[in-house]
């Protein structure tokens, strides 16, 4: 009897599934890779400024107005002394200082009361620097400022005794790479921060002798 014939089998082709593994991996990463992008946010967050700012004492709706509204998230570091809760009313006449710095969206604000001795700044040299080359004249009720470069400054009578001259300053300084302050808006809103500090530190810390001489509202300008 003839022998049968020989059979061969057919194996599959040696690192055929190596290709079709490297294939598949470079398409998940492909897709993978649009994913990512559709999923990565098309603009910076939000600066998210609360309705309060310098230990809840101060309305944000001006220090809105004086930072970007995308960028680094909005913090308050260094405030103190402008919270009123919790202390005597003693206690606050004694504050000559108090400070407070924000930052968000890559601007930074500074605001700040101090009391000034008579002998080292008036209210004359006030209304002379107010009139100054480059500074805008600022007024609200018998406070007296200007509005120079990237700040805002009022200052009220707040006499330490019956006839002193002292002077409660109030500055807000706007920095780092936020807003341009030659914006007539912005400085509009440094004017309003200004206002809002030298009512709240005039009138419910010092409690100075014109503090009920603040109106509501911003400064009139110019």
């Amino acid at each position: 009897m003839d022998a049968a014939p020989a059979t061969t089998t057919s194996c599959p082709t040696r690192g055929r599934p190596w290709k079709v593994s490297a294939v598949a991996a470079g398409v998940l990463l492909v897709l993978a890779g649009v994913g990512a992008w559709l999923l990565w946010p098309d603009e910076e967050p939000a600066v998210a400024v609360p309705r309060k700012v310098c230990e809840k004492s101060l309305p944000g709706t001006a220090v809105r107005g004086l930072m970007p509204e995308h960028g680094e998230k909005f913090q308050e570091r260094n405030s103190y002394k402008f919270s009123s809760a919790e202390h005597s009313q003693g206690a606050m006449r004694g504050w000559a200082l108090g400070q407070c710095l924000l930052t968000g969206g890559g601007a930074k604000v500074d605001v700040e009361y101090r009391l000034l001795q008579g002998a080292d700044y008036n209210r004359a040299d006030a209304e002379h620097d107010a009139r100054k080359s480059g500074h805008t004249p600022l007024t609200l009720g018998n406070a007296i400022g200007y509005l120079y470069g990237t700040g805002a400054h009022l200052f009220v009578n707040c006499p330490v005794h019956s006839g002193g001259d002292e002077l409660l300053s109030i500055s807000v300084g706007v920095g780092g790479s936020g807003p341009d302050m030659k914006d007539h808006t912005l400085r509009a809103n440094a004017a309003t921060l200004a206002a809002s500090t030298a009512r709240h530190a005039a009138q419910d810390i010092r409690q100075c002798a014109d503090a009920e001489n603040l109106p509501d509202g911003a400064p009139d300008i110019g």
